[in-house]
């Protein structure tokens, strides 16, 4: 502000109603200008609204009929940015074996962007259930009744979830599915960014998940003459001829204290690798004498 009078200009802001004026904050807003003199005034503009903006300000100037007037005008834009790769295709996945692929997010603004991934149509519930989990434990409950629950298990995890990335700089994004669902996945990665909006931007995700059919090579197993309650130990032969990893278990047997023969195996749980094969030890002990069979799950 310029006083190109001769006596002093006492003179104050006089407050904006509109919503981008409260984005402008203007300090000094009031003071005394001398004769011939100037003040200068620091203006300082922080939105959250994307587009063009103008807005007229108002100062008044004691002894002025008219207040001085000063219009500020402009655009607010986001910051810009980009994934490295179209999308992210998983392919076929195993059921319950963790899948990670890794994309990038290039900042190519000149400000730094605090992001927010998800991944919407993601369950919400407790992580899905691993192979690993499962053979760990052979009387997890997801042997027979498979992962249940009433809410949807979280089958995708990015890492990191939450940052900020520096200007024209860029941030390595790692995206893991385990699934426990059989089905084809169509979804997206998306991307909100703070104080800007969300899904600004969206990658996407696509898999199907599969069991791989595993074989018994030797699904009858003849034990011939057994001592009775003596244990006796042959040798199970799975084969997985399919291009992915399989997880098997030897259900531990119900209703064992009324069975005429008891089963079980010292090493019930596994993985098998693609096209290979497994040997499971199997041991069985008669309970009562005479001819018996028995299944085993």
């Amino acid at each position: 502000l310029i006083n190109k009078g001769p006596i002093d200009a006492p003179f104050s802001l006089i407050p904006s109603a509109t919503a981008p004026g409260f984005c402008f904050t203007f300090s000094p807003q009031e003071g005394i200008i001398l004769p011939n003199g100037h003040q200068v005034i620091k203006i300082s503009f922080n939105s959250t609204i994307l587009g063009q903006f103008m807005e007229e300000f108002l100062f008044y100037v004691q002894g002025c009929p008219d207040p001085v007037t000063f219009t500020a005008s402009g655009c607010v834009v986001g910051p810009t940015f980009h994934f490295n790769v179209p999308s992210l295709r998983f392919g076929d996945v195993s059921f319950g074996f963790p899948h990670t692929l890794s994309c990038r997010i290039n900042n190519t603004s000149l400000v730094p962007m605090t992001y927010n991934l998800r991944v919407p149509g993601d369950g919400s519930g407790e992580p899905s259930v691993t192979s690993f989990v499962q053979i760990s434990d052979s009387t997890h409950p997801s042997w027979r009744k498979g992962v249940q629950g009433h809410v949807k298990p979280t089958e995708f995890t990015v890492t990191p979830r939450r940052g900020t990335i520096r200007a024209l700089s860029w941030m390595d994004i790692e995206v893991t599915l385990c699934s426990n669902t059989l089905k084809r996945y169509a979804l997206e990665l998306v991307v909100d960014v703070d104080g800007v909006g969300e899904e600004q931007l969206a990658l996407p995700l696509t898999a199907r998940c599969v069991v791989p059919p595993l074989q018994v090579l030797n699904p009858v197993v003849t034990f011939g003459r057994c001592f009775l309650k003596f244990p006796y130990q042959q040798l199970l032969t799975i084969v997985n001829d399919s291009d992915l990893q399989g997880c098997y278990g030897l259900l531990p047997q119900e209703h064992k204290e009324d069975a005429a023969v008891w089963y079980s195996s010292p090493e019930p749980c596994g993985i098998i690798q693609p096209r290979s094969s497994v040997q499971v030890p199997l041991t069985l002990e008669a309970q009562v004498t005479g001819e018996q069979d028995t299944v085993a799950h």
